[in-house]
């Protein structure tokens, strides 16, 4: 026996095909929409149609068929409640309980036996001869279990725990494809936990899961529909020579089985490979049908696409297509996207609108529906999740030989072993950043980041605009939860690199100087002011620079308080190197990629040395920035959240002349950050400290200020240096360094907080309460 195919309640009652706005039968109906996806719109030629069809073609020693059905009895005094709870259903011999493929099943089926395990509980080994059938699986070899049905997060869970306790040898497989639940982010969930759980493989691709299982694929979809057809060139046009491969066009006659005919518009987008086409087709009776796109590639990759972007449909709602059919041959795979209100005729994506279009004002509407009203809705439920950036965004130091390699090909190497892009324009070599500073420099904890679902590869080819000036995104096959400003960070990379043209080295040093504007951002709360002069003048950067603008402003609402800058050049530093291998780009471009990711690993290696050891901003009394100044501002020392060490952190603090500490932190953050003996350590390696409990992100009172205050001026009168620290040492922080100014150097509000910020951070002195309370201070 080389495997078993496990059947989960396929059953009418569970799963049948209903009317959109028919009543559930029962309680545990999967419902129409996740029916729709399970058994497509006509369930002789859906997902599971095709299994089952393809199941039994294979011969019985190759593949042993089980299908467990839900049978009730409603005189069983035993199943009252459970009939009662859920709903009169799969009543034996009736209607409901019968499988939903009876009609499906191919004449090979009248040569094989049935297997049939009726289950009337959640556990479908109690009372029942399915160990009976599973002896194979307990003999010690390894045996491959496919498992199909529904509920994902129930039965399929359910079974998925009871197989793999009991018989620890098999592999237990399943496939996104072919299960299914009421909910379909709880059917996402549940197959998220059977893989990291209990170690199932699950597949999104229904031809990959029959050849796991021991098959061909051959007998899925486009492939049996092919097989029995003439395929007609002339019922398809594109609206450019297309050279159409075997595979992709009995894909597209599968897709179109219904149509007449079919003319393709070819857009851009997609990952390498891909066949990317708008459909405008006609039905039998040459009427019009709804426009659909169509997207074409290697099967494993876009049955993913399709499985990631069912994940997101039912919260993008009518502002995302919907997966109305796929198919799959040979190594090839195609799905066809329906939009809810995409018109006929000419559509054009982004980059094309923006190349063509002066109008800001348009070319940001545009955008604004992107971010706002279809991507909005992910980015509002962002939560803070720990995430290593550095992972994240993929910087190994496997990459350095490509790197220099690119390098070399876009710059001179000088003998300071620096990169010359231009006369006047030199760089680091940033292929030592991978090769060497990777290898040492790294996030030591994975700080708590803001996450969402994204779309993953935003770019200008992937945001289509049709005649009637509706928005719309194709291309989700890197749909993922992750950092949630990066669909708009890969976009203003995109802005920049591909779609500002720039053709000499005057108009790299042009462009280089815009780079060196864009960097100068120290709070990602704050969009960017007017560009210079030049940059203003020159109608390209005008544009560009108004559009990231614009895409910049949009953080604050994403990311609240994780106003960090590093987070921004991590991303950015990703996307410019990612862009030197791009085609589509010039030579000037991809240098001017090159010039700002250098620039970008530069911040990242600092932001990466300086958290290494505890950074104290020191200013003097009158508040100008200075080693030498006696106040000093810093982040708690000894964070555990950011994996610092308290005693190393203490030693930094003795190292830096500092004799005395005021600390702002509430009671509750001590032990919320691993901190609780703070205070006794500074008083252990003798640090005379100040503990003084204001709220995060809070004032304090105006006894706890005076206190301060006078510590601070004690200890500064006696020419000794002292540490003012909250958490983030920002806000609280800040604010106590602006009272003392005000006081003691007798600045005005405005004042006194321009030379803390100079002296620590831009972000310091947090929100509009903390500054009031400087300026409106007595």
């Amino acid at each position: 026996m080389a495997s078993i195919l496990i059947t989960q309640c396929l059953q009418n009652d569970f799963v049948r095909l209903l009317d959109k706005y028919d009543p559930l039968p029962n309680y545990l109906h999967i419902g129409y929409d996740e029916a729709m996806r399970l058994l497509g719109e006509r369930a002789e030629e859906g997902p599971v149609a095709q299994i089952i069809r393809w199941a039994y073609e294979q011969s019985e020693d190759a593949l042993k068929i089980i299908h467990i059905r839900d049978w009730h009895s409603a005189d069983d005094s035993e199943q009252q409640s459970h009939l009662e709870q859920f709903g009169r259903h799969c009543l034996a011999n009736s209607e409901g309980a019968d499988f939903v493929f009876t009609r499906q099943l191919p004449a090979a089926h009248a040569r094989r036996p049935d297997i049939v395990v009726n289950a009337s509980g959640l556990n479908d080994f109690y009372k029942t001869d399915l160990a009976e059938h599973l002896t194979e699986a307990g003999q010690g070899e390894s045996l491959r279990i496919g498992l199909i049905g529904v509920w994902t997060e129930a039965k399929i869970t359910y079974l998925a725990y009871e197989l793999v306790t009991r018989y620890p040898k098999i592999e237990l497989v399943t496939c996104s494809a072919l299960t299914a639940s009421s909910a379909r982010s709880q059917h996402f969930i549940a197959l998220d936990h059977l893989k990291r759980i209990l170690g199932v493989k699950v597949f999104d691709s229904v031809a990959s899961f029959a050849e796991y299982l021991g098959g061909t694929g051959h007998g899925l979809t486009a492939s049996a529909y092919a097989e029995n057809r003439q395929l007609d060139a002339a019922k398809f046009t594109f609206n450019i020579p297309y050279d159409l491969k075997e595979a992709d066009a009995k894909i597209l006659h599968y897709l179109f089985r219904d149509s007449k005919s079919a003319d393709f518009i070819c857009l851009d987008g997609g990952f390498s490979g891909n066949v990317v086409l708008k459909a405008e087709s006609r039905d039998i009776y040459g009427q019009k049908q709804q426009p659909t796109v169509v997207k074409i590639g290697q099967r494993d990759p876009i049955s993913r696409e399709r499985a990631s972007f069912e994940r997101i449909q039912e919260v993008l709602g009518n502002s995302a297509p919907a997966v109305v059919d796929f198919a799959e041959f040979g190594e090839r795979g195609g799905i066809k996207y329906r939009y809810a209100a995409m018109t006929d005729g000419k559509v054009k994506n982004f980059q094309k609108v923006f190349a063509e279009s002066s109008d800001l004002e348009q070319l940001k509407k545009y955008l604004h529906i992107v971010f706002r009203r279809q991507l909005g809705r992910f980015y509002e439920a962002a939560v803070q999740e720990n995430l290593n950036l550095l992972d994240y965004y993929d910087f190994k130091p496997k990459y350095a030989d490509s790197v220099r390699r690119k390098c070399a090909e876009l710059a001179e190497f000088t003998s300071d072993r620096k990169l010359k892009l231009a006369d006047g324009i030199e760089v680091e070599d940033v292929s030592k950043f991978y090769a060497e500073d990777l290898l040492h420099l790294r996030e030591t904890v994975a700080m708590p980041r803001y996450v969402s679902w994204l779309h993953g590869d935003l770019n200008g080819a992937n945001i289509i605009i049709d005649e009637s000036q509706n928005v719309w995104l194709i291309d989700f096959f890197h749909t993922h939860r992750g950092h949630a400003l990066k669909d708009l960070i890969k976009l203003e990379n995109d802005i920049l690199y591909i779609f500002t043209k720039i053709n000499s080295a005057d108009d790299l040093r042009l462009a280089c100087r815009a780079t060196d504007w864009l960097f100068e951002v120290h709070d990602l709360a704050v969009a960017p002011d007017e560009p210079p002069a030049e940059l203003a003048a020159d109608a390209r950067f005008a544009k560009s620079l108004a559009i990231i603008g614009y895409l910049r402003s949009l953080y604050r609402d994403i990311i609240d308080l994780d106003r960090d800058p590093y987070q921004f050049f991590v991303a950015a530093a990703r996307y410019a190197m990612h862009t030197l291998s791009f085609d589509e780009c010039n030579l000037w471009q991809r240098k001017w990629a090159l010039y700002a990711g250098a620039m970008a690993i530069g911040r990242v290696r600092d932001a990466l040395t300086k958290s290494a050891r505890l950074r104290i901003d020191f200013m003097t009394t009158t508040g100008e920035a200075s080693p030498e100044g006696s106040i000093g501002l810093t982040i708690l020392p000894g964070r555990k959240d950011r994996g610092r060490d308290l005693a190393e952190d203490i030693a930094a603090i003795k190292s830096a002349g500092v004799t005395a500490v005021v600390t702002l932190l509430s009671h509750a953050e001590f032990a919320e950050y691993g901190v609780a003996n703070l205070l006794d350590a500074y008083r252990d390696a003798g640090l005379e400290v100040l503990h003084r409990a204001v709220k995060d992100q809070g004032v304090p009172t105006a006894e706890q200020a005076e206190q301060a205050l006078q510590f601070l001026k004690q200890t500064t009168d006696a020419d000794k240096k002292v540490l003012i620290h909250c958490v983030g040492g920002l806000g609280r922080t800040g604010l106590i360094a602006a009272l003392f100014l005000r006081r003691y150097a007798g600045l005005d509000g405005d004042e006194a907080m321009r030379r803390v910020r100079a002296a620590r951070s831009p972000r310091a002195i947090e929100n509009t309460d903390q500054e009031n309370y400087v300026k409106n201070w007595k």
